[in-house]
């Protein structure tokens, strides 16, 4: 489909058609209440949090944007997939069948494993039919890692797969919803293990790849901009810094930190459009911000430190050099005007297929036609941290 909506994120419907929907339908999925918690902080950074009850994961989804609009659609949207991940996951098609048995575009060992997982080729699973993201073709994946929440009894199982939130996104249309799976699953790739291996020059962006500390004055872009004014007018130290990644791909990390809340929080963006990449990675910091200041968010006050941290420095970056945001916003300019949400998918999941060498597969877990759901499964992508545990799910939008 053509995409219509472009400040903030990209969209083949406009906010307010989008939200339309999702208001008619958040009862069915068990929303109960959708609040504006943005003025539990300071910052003045839009930050919606939906409640949902009877959840098998977690009740809480909290949607960020640089408007009040797209904060609630992303809150309504996250909490959705949620309720998709625990209750729409289709059923097995093929029981108890070894990977070794099926002819997979990817190695099953390469899935994000629990700390001391025994799985291996010959360990017999569940799987449910998902779509090869290149090819097209019906491929099998693991339940395991589609499904969320489900009541597993009381014996003892052997650690096999994690469940994880990457790779479930919610949207207009199918393709448009695996495009923003993809980029999540990317964007926590970088957050987690960020690597500086180029990807394949076919596939990645053409252009300068200035890395390092980013000057946030120069910022033109209009919603970044006032997000960026927004924390300055709060007393926020803001440390901006364009990180080098095997994507190729525009990838900004934000630092925040106030002498009123001395926890830094720093949150990860990528995205093909710089200021949609530094956009994700703004709000996104407010909303881990303002989950650790009610006691919901990684960020304890046991992390609290009276210096606010410095901005990383790339290897290589000479001391003292910041980039313009010019420099930073140079790169991958081309791939920011995708008129089809469908030419994206492609482009992205050869991404990821040249970057990992494993093909990704999408499981379809919709049950609306003009509001989509899926969990993209792929191989080759850094997991969650080390410790970070099985899946609660919690929320993580554009």
């Amino acid at each position: 489909m053509k995409k219509v909506h472009f400040a903030g994120t990209h969209r083949v419907r406009h906010p307010e058609e989008t939200w339309a929907r999702l208001d008619e339908l958040r009862d069915s999925f068990g929303i109960t209440r959708i609040a504006d918690v943005t003025g539990l902080d300071t910052l003045g950074i839009p930050v919606v949090a939906a409640i949902r009850p009877a959840a098998r994961t977690r009740p809480l989804a909290y949607g960020r944007g640089a408007t009040p609009l797209l904060a609630r659609i992303s809150a309504v949207m996250e909490s959705v997939e949620l309720w998709h991940a625990e209750y729409a996951c289709p059923p097995a098609e093929v029981l108890r069948t070894p990977a070794r048995e099926l002819a997979l575009p990817y190695d099953v060992r390469a899935l994000p494993l629990p700390p001391g997982s025994l799985l291996s080729e010959h360990t017999p699973l569940d799987w449910v039919i998902a779509a090869d993201l290149v090819t097209g073709a019906p491929v099998p994946a693991p339940r395991a890692c589609v499904t969320a929440g489900e009541e597993t009894g009381t014996e003892w199982r052997p650690p096999l797969l994690r469940t994880t939130a990457g790779g479930l996104a919610g949207g207009n249309s199918y393709e448009e919803t695996v495009v923003h799976a993809l980029y999540k699953l990317i964007e926590q790739d970088c957050a987690v293990a960020p690597a500086v291996a180029p990807a394949p020059a076919s596939l990645a962006p053409a252009g300068p790849d200035a890395t390092g500390p980013v000057d946030p004055a120069g910022v033109d872009d209009p919603l970044c901009a006032e997000v960026l004014a927004r924390l300055a007018a709060a007393g926020v130290r803001v440390t901006l810094t364009r990180r080098a990644n095997r994507w190729a791909l525009p990838c900004f990390s934000v630092g925040l930190w106030s002498k009123s809340f001395p926890v830094p929080v720093t949150a990860v963006g990528v995205h093909s459009a710089p200021s949609i990449a530094l956009g994700r990675a703004l709000t996104g910091a407010a909303r881990d911000r303002l989950r650790a200041l009610v006691g919901d968010g990684p960020a304890t006050a046991a992390r609290a430190r009276a210096t606010p941290p410095r901005a990383a420095r790339t290897a290589g970056t000479p001391a003292g050099r910041v980039l313009d945001w010019r420099e930073a916003a140079a790169h991958a300019a081309e791939f920011a005007e995708f008129a089809e949400d469908t030419d994206e998918m492609r482009w992205l999941a050869g991404l990821v297929t040249a970057v990992t060498g494993h093909r990704p597969v999408a499981v379809d877990l919709s049950t609306e036609t003009d509001v989509r759901v899926v969990k993209v499964v792929a191989a080759g992508l850094t997991g969650p941290a080390a410790g970070a545990g099985p899946v609660r799910l919690p929320g993580e939008r554009r």
